[in-house]
């Protein structure tokens, strides 16, 4: 049989002999020759499409069946008490999870919207309970971004503060009123970006399990749009002015000559009487390198290590200390409440996937692109301090 003709066999394969030809086919690869390789890449689609038609006629089978009568429909309400069928029992299910997979490797998701049927709106395809679980892992492990108040929203957003406002006054039985407060608000205007990493899957990759080539895939993209989403919170910080404007919170300076023993109360004293968590965020060198070899006037060091859950967590002068790489190295340091700041996620905190199977075919490889949309944005004035050393001229 030529090559053309064992290609249209395979539209009246069964699903037995779809699993035998891929085994066979998968055992030639190692030692196929170039116009060989081409002609099991042809077969596998192949075999792949006619995998999926046989799946979904199995499923409009079972559904005839059941309306003549024949077999349980899932969620009838049996004496078993046969759990319903919703989109997160569907999302939760290892079905789902191989149809998620081949959609991420081919692009077609057929197969999951198939499963899918009227539990969704729309076109967007529900990511896996055990995709979801994993980035709300990654999101707890987030340094910063984790932290702050998380917003969805349409699009930008505005958040007003109070720009100025006259005090309050003591008003005497008997005596003229006191005049009306004049109260003047800015507002913050969070515009959303997006946030991408995209990968090449190789042939290896391609051949993991189910599972497997979800966390290759969440390991190599999620963690670095979390580290981004870190850094476009540092650099909203930094961004901000030293006083509140009509579209900007005050983020106030501080220019140390060194790292002393009272920087960070320093920065605590210019911080708003209603910042009530301050953490201390720096690079790992200013931390270690610097703040750990200073000590009180006492001679005590001004650190302390606690171990929580099985992990270290430092404090500067009862402080809690956070990383991060986007602060330089002891001359950098940001202290706040991280309440101050916000993230807006119009399309909700989930990473999305987009997947190419096109632009690097010749080299047999796919590309995967992992978005996030969101926005960060300081919306509370003096909630944060920067700290800038700046050694004196000659130092």
């Amino acid at each position: 049989m030529d090559f053309k003709a064992y290609l249209a066999s395979i539209a009246n394969m069964t699903a037995q002999q779809v699993e035998e030809q891929r085994t066979a086919l998968t055992a030639e690869i190692d030692n196929a020759d170039e116009n060989r390789l081409d002609e099991i890449t042809q077969a596998m689609e192949a075999l792949e499409q006619r995998s999926q038609v046989l799946q979904l006629e199995g499923r409009r089978q079972s559904a005839r069946e059941v309306a003549a009568g024949a077999g349980t429909l899932l969620g009838a309400g049996t004496a078993e008490g046969t759990e319903a069928r919703t989109l997160e029992s569907v999302r939760g299910s290892a079905e789902y999870e191989d149809a998620f997979v081949r959609y991420l490797r081919t692009g077609d998701a057929t197969e999951a919207r198939a499963l899918l049927t009227d539990l969704v709106d729309g076109g967007t395809i529900p990511i896996p309970t055990y995709v979801a679980d994993r980035i709300n892992t990654s999101w707890e492990h987030s340094i910063l971004a984790s932290r702050i108040r998380r917003v969805v929203t349409d699009g930008q957003m505005k958040f007003p503060f109070e720009l100025s406002a006259t005090d309050a006054e003591v008003h005497t039985e008997g005596a003229a009123a006191p005049a009306e407060e004049v109260l003047t608000l800015g507002e913050v205007l969070i515009t959303p970006q997006t946030i991408k990493k995209w990968i090449t899957i190789s042939d290896e990759a391609l051949r993991l399990k189910s599972r497997a080539f979800l966390d290759y895939i969440y390991d190599e993209i999620e963690n670095k749009i979390m580290l981004k989403a870190d850094a476009q919170l540092i650099a909203a910080i930094k961004a901000a002015p030293a006083a509140s404007s009509a579209t900007a919170v005050a983020v106030p300076g501080l220019t140390p000559a060194a790292l002393d023993a009272f920087t960070i109360f320093s920065a605590l004293a210019e911080l708003s009487s209603d910042a009530l968590n301050p953490v201390a965020i720096m690079n790992r060198k200013t931390f270690f390198n610097g703040f750990m070899a200073l000590a009180d006037t006492t001679k005590r060091p001004i650190y302390n290590v606690v171990v929580e859950n099985g992990r270290p967590v430092y404090y500067l002068n009862g402080v809690e200390v956070l990383f991060s790489d986007q602060l330089a190295p002891m001359t950098e340091i940001i202290v706040g409440d991280l309440d101050g700041a916000v993230m807006i996620t119009p399309d909700g905190d989930m990473v999305s996937f987009v997947t190419d199977p096109y632009s690097l075919a010749e080299d047999d490889k796919i590309k995967i692109v992992g978005k996030l949309f969101a926005g960060f944005g300081v919306v509370r004035p003096k909630y944060f301090v920067r700290v800038t050393v700046t050694p004196a001229s000659g130092a």
